[in-house]
């Protein structure tokens, strides 16, 4: 059975709102885009149609490259936020420490 994963809540925390930040940059940009395409359209702007849609595109194209770099960097936080797991071993480790203090190499 696979071990669920354990992440530092900090970390954790940091990703996560690093993530939401970005995500709200993208939707005003959207929203931005949208009102000068609309605000043309309804006629109350001086920017030409085709001005408009090649702003609303260039903003479109923006947002899907900062979105996919803000999927990348919460991944890349993600994983700097995971716990490595101890590894289970078969002795005690209490014993080999001991035994390597017990033969006399370590006196001053």
């Amino acid at each position: 059975m696979k071990k669920k994963k354990e992440y530092d809540p900090g970390l954790m925390g940091r990703a996560i709102s690093g993530l939401a930040l970005r995500v709200i940059v993208a939707a005003y940009i959207v929203y931005m885009a949208w009102k000068v395409l609309s605000g043309t359209q309804s006629g109350g702007s001086p920017i030409p149609e085709w001005g408009a849609w090649a702003i609303f595109l260039v903003f479109a194209a923006a947002v899907i490259v900062f979105f996919i770099f803000a999927v990348k960097q919460f991944i890349i936080l993600l994983k700097s936020a995971e716990i490595p797991a101890v590894p289970q071993s078969s002795g005690n480790s209490s014993d080999t420490l001991s035994e390597s203090s017990s033969d006399g190499s370590n006196d001053l």
